[in-house]
């Protein structure tokens, strides 16, 4: 039996027999794995009139209003929650979120620490920890709890890419570039590994090291312009116009794009193409939406351009 057979037995049971509340809590789980949210918080709101002291119900009322997005509803119930339920760790954590969410960072420290009091090794609770300290600047904070997410759970390779974030801060270049290989041999297709181990070897001057994983970024990611960019930037103040000018190139008859065709106007410059430079300015101002280089800037040049 499908879920779906499963939806229609369970609203089949209940309209034969409306405290079956069994039934009930049954087809609520389902409605929330099937996007079913406001079913859910109806047959919730049902149960509540019988059970008003029952925790579990507040706590999926505060899961239907987080795929609502209903932030400050979710964290009311889950407040109701945890006031009739205080030691139970999956409660505190959505609570924590829910905190993180509206900003009360400190809150959703509290709470994610007392995650682990009752459930000391919680990698995700350790992870999420790490997190705050690392949005509060602490990054010596922050690596050891994500080193204590990844003793609890070495296969996750978002711990691993978070580590690496926070020793590429105290540019622990080393380190980094050890924890974001890990990221590759545990998610080989996660491209902003690659990225990140390019700006690392862009910074250690490795500039033919950072083209590689450059373009290792493009291929796992062919969307990602800002890789395109910063490829294309770094190929230009080495000499390597021709190679610049054709990823470039191709890219332009995908999509149209003020940055690439202001980087296609700067190797036009070098190469003293002033027709084409003067063309790829006029596309980067048309797409100006796209152009992340300053739009004073480019339309000075192309004005001076003009005057000439």
């Amino acid at each position: 039996m499908n879920d779906i057979e499963k939806f229609e037995n369970l609203q089949t049971t209940i309209k034969l027999n409306p405290k079956n509340f069994q039934a009930r809590r049954e087809l609520i789980m389902l409605c929330l794995d099937l996007g079913f949210e406001s079913a859910a918080l109806s047959h919730i709101k049902y149960l509540l009139n019988i059970f008003p002291d029952d925790a579990n119900l507040y706590f999926n009322t505060g899961i239907c209003w987080e795929k609502l997005k209903n932030i400050d509803n979710a964290l009311i119930a889950y407040e109701k929650a945890v006031e009739l339920k205080p030691d139970d760790p999956d409660f505190l954590y959505n609570l924590a979120l829910c905190y993180e969410q509206k900003g009360e960072i400190d809150l959703a420290m509290d709470n994610l620490k007392k995650v682990i009091y009752y459930k000391n090794e919680d990698s995700n609770a350790f992870f999420s920890i790490g997190l705050l300290y690392s949005k509060k600047n602490e990054p010596y904070t922050a690596i050891k709890c994500f080193k204590k997410a990844i003793e609890y759970n070495y296969s996750d390779y978002f711990s691993h890419f978070y580590l690496a974030g926070e020793y590429k801060k105290i540019k622990e270049y080393d380190f980094a570039l050890a924890e974001y290989r890990k990221v590759i041999e545990l998610s080989s297709d996660y491209s902003w590994a690659y990225f990140n181990i390019a700006q690392i070897y862009f910074e250690l001057n490795r500039v033919d090291d950072a083209i590689v994983m450059l373009q290792k970024t493009i291929e796992k990611n062919p969307n990602d312009i800002e890789a395109y960019k910063i490829l294309a930037q770094i190929m230009i103040n080495n000499n390597k116009q021709d190679d610049a000018m054709e990823m470039l190139s191709e890219l332009s008859e995908k999509q149209e794009n003020g940055d690439i065709y202001y980087l296609m106007s700067k190797i036009f410059e070098l190469n003293d193409d002033i027709d084409s430079r003067r063309d790829c300015l006029e596309f980067a101002i048309e797409n100006q939406k796209t152009l992340t280089f300053d739009i004073n800037l480019v339309k000075n040049e192309y004005k001076e351009m003009q005057k000439g």
